[in-house]
């Protein structure tokens, strides 16, 4: 995209528009093009009666580990026990996952993924794929794939980092 209309975007942009520096746009730009993201992707799984979230559980258990227990689910999604805790509930409801207890730690309970589960998660996914391909298909490949390892190199780099309390 050129330079030019980049600018013209980021003027019409309030938020981006007040951006002192490059640093500041950058996290200002990814915090809107993740906004954007998520607004669009939700729009997709609600039209498939599930939420993101439900379908990131219902794909972590299809395609990694179909008996982890929800703490493992809570952090390799990056969301809180207390959160976990209410998508599963959704998914047991409607049928598409089911817990168990963890006969090595009865603290914890573990998650499968049930016929139901698997049949909704097959019938979503290539329907998902095609979309997020329509979602990037406007940048180059070699971009995409530059902005990939750019994003995973930063996201790398700031594991760590704090800010000062003043």
């Amino acid at each position: 995209m050129k330079k030019r209309l980049v600018n013209k975007l980021i003027q019409a942009n309030k938020t981006l528009r007040r951006s002192q520096n490059s640093s500041e746009l950058l996290v200002r730009a990814t915090a809107f093009l993740y906004a954007k993201a998520e607004k669009i992707t939700s729009g997709f799984f609600l039209s498939h009666g599930i939420t993101a979230a439900q379908y990131n559980v219902l794909a972590l258990l299809a395609e990694e580990d179909n008996r982890i227990n929800q703490l493992t689910i809570s952090k390799r999604m990056l969301v809180s026990p207390g959160n976990i805790t209410r998508i599963l509930d959704k998914l047991v409801s409607a049928g598409f996952i089911e817990r168990e207890e963890d006969l090595r730690d009865r603290r914890h309970k573990r998650v499968l993924i049930t016929a139901k589960g698997r049949a909704a998660y097959r019938k979503i996914k290539p329907a998902y794929q095609a979309f997020i391909h329509r979602l990037t298909e406007v940048i180059a490949e070699d971009a995409r794939k530059q902005m990939a390892y750019l994003m995973i190199e930063w996201a790398d780099k700031i594991d760590g980092v704090c800010y000062d309390k003043a």
